[in-house]
């Protein structure tokens, strides 16, 4: 089963039907449902962490870009569909509370599918796919040493939020956007160590 439309909405409409069917949700019917878009919900979803203030837990930050270089390597690589460890996919998320998150996340999405939709969706399919995953990977690089640096992380984990918000909506605009934040963390990094 794979997410036939694009906007954010009906993937949270779907993800909310998925929970519908029983009580618990195993992660790999999770994955199966967002299926070869999974890079983009998860490249999103651990870059925000980055940014709110648990990211400013020490290690947490380079653990993230360890876990977004080993997702986006696979994406490089031409996976069709992501690699997860099968104790991670047989685990279960409570149907309640993933109703409940889908819930609290419908205002956002509905606001932001306003925002991003399909555009220059070249960008965002192959082979331009595999680019963007080798610039997630570039700036997931930058992450480790900027960890030091009060609030260094929050240009490349915004650059990487904007592109998993891209990826999701297949917007190359904001590819390109994110590709211009991407350039102005990687300027900020070189004028800090220089």
């Amino acid at each position: 089963m794979s997410t036939r439309g694009h906007d954010l909405e009906d993937l949270l409409g779907q993800i909310e039907a998925l929970a519908d069917r029983d009580d618990r949700v195993r992660l790999r019917d999770l994955h199966d449902l967002i299926g070869v878009r999974a890079f983009g919900p998860l490249l999103l979803v651990m870059a925000l962490v980055a940014l709110t203030p648990i990211g400013a837990v020490p290690a947490l930050p380079t653990a993230l870009a360890i876990a977004v270089t080993l997702i986006a390597g696979q994406v490089v690589l031409g996976r069709n569909r992501l690699w997860l460890p099968d104790f991670v996919e047989r685990r279960h998320v409570s149907a309640k509370k993933l109703k409940a998150s889908v819930r609290a996340l419908s205002r956002p999405a509905r606001w932001l599918d306003t925002v991003v939709r399909p555009r220059l969706e070249r960008l965002t399919e192959p082979p331009f796919d595999r680019v963007v995953a080798l610039v997630c990977v570039a700036i997931a690089l930058m992450i480790p040493p900027l960890e030091f640096v009060p609030f260094g992380v929050a240009a490349p984990a915004l650059a990487l939020a904007l592109m998993g918000l891209a990826l999701t909506a297949r917007d190359g605009l904001v590819v390109i956007l994110a590709a211009f934040v991407a350039l102005g963390g990687a300027g900020a990094v070189l004028f800090w160590v220089l």
